[in-house]
């Protein structure tokens, strides 16, 4: 009898230290940022999956099914995994599911619907690196072309702005350290009365070797009715420069090689109040000794009031070497 209840304490000692062990060491359960760009490991964990809002009308299963009918041959209701994810900026908060499968080694997928809207906002293929070729086989005309066309295809070119911001990036594969070919980036901004967006709008990844769709991304949430004004520019482009230049010295001192390029006016929505009128601006671009020698060239962003001359953003980093 004695034996017994000896053995019996001990049982109850070890699952009470499994208990405290599995407390101590298991991570609180959050809401992730959404993040397009990312990568899936083989191991990736999902997050405790929150219950919507009222007034979302759309339930976790009918995330899952919005999300399979979006690419069915890639993500499945059974393997399907769903969190919720919170953002909030300044036109309020955002409720997106994200819908991942990563079941299949061939390929992968996150795609993300909204919480209110149900409609799909987004997604990224995720594809296997191993024995791509170094050079694409895709040209940029090419993947504009395809960009267009998947946007037609889903009756998404109204309101559009031409194409901009169109690169090519080479893939390098971690193991090895290999350069393969990557994928072109194809923005096209948001148009409101004949000027384009900076952050309203949609942007698409083409595969540069198959020419498939790996990435598509789209924000739209903007009210037009706040983008008032002449849209004819009082400042030049020439004197936002200046301006900017001039900003830039006195804030961060001399700035070898300090070049400006290209600038367009555009609705700074980025720099929007929650409320009131969105700036027209001049967003321009710009670098210099230092960003060109890093190992991936940085383009900095300035924007500049396009009818007062007010620098409204002109951030610059540069990393400490001491």
């Amino acid at each position: 009898m004695t034996k017994k209840f000896a053995g019996t304490l001990l049982v109850l000692c070890i699952i009470g230290i499994l208990i405290v062990a599995g407390t101590q060491f298991a991570g609180p359960a959050g809401i992730l940022p959404i993040d397009p760009a990312f990568t899936p490991s083989s191991e990736t964990t999902t997050p405790t999956i929150k219950t919507p809002a009222v007034g979302d009308n759309i339930t976790e299963a009918e995330a899952k099914a919005i999300a399979a009918a979006a690419l069915p041959e890639i993500v499945r209701v059974e393997t399907a995994k769903v969190r919720l994810e919170h953002t909030q900026d300044g036109r309020g908060e955002h409720c997106l599911f994200e819908v991942t499968d990563y079941n299949s080694t061939v390929k992968q997928a996150q795609v993300w619907v909204d919480a209110q809207t149900r409609e799909v906002t987004g997604f990224a293929v995720h594809t296997p690196d191993q024995g791509r070729p170094a050079d694409p086989a895709v040209t940029m005309a090419e993947a504009c072309t395809i960009a267009e066309e998947f946007l037609a295809d889903r009756g998404e070119t109204a309101g559009l702005a031409a194409a901009v911001g169109k690169h090519y990036s080479p893939h390098t594969i971690e193991r090895t350290g290999e350069t393969v070919a990557g994928h072109y980036t194809v923005d096209f901004p948001r148009s409101i009365r004949g000027v384009p967006c900076f952050w309203d709008g949609c942007t698409i990844d083409v595969d540069a070797v198959t020419g498939e769709i790996r990435y598509y991304y789209r924000i739209w949430s903007l009210d037009a009715t706040r983008c008032k004004g002449d849209t004819e520019p009082v400042i030049t482009a020439e004197d936002a420069e200046e301006r900017a230049g001039t900003y830039l010295r006195e804030t961060y001192g001399d700035l070898p090689g300090l070049a400006f390029h290209s600038a367009t006016l555009v609705w700074a929505d980025c720099l929007a109040p929650t409320t009131g009128e969105v700036p027209f601006a001049w967003k321009i671009p710009f670098d210099d000794d230092y960003d060109r020698s890093l190992d991936s060239p940085r383009t900095d962003i300035a924007f500049v009031d396009a009818r007062n001359g007010t620098v409204l953003s002109c951030n610059y980093y540069r990393r400490s070497t001491a």
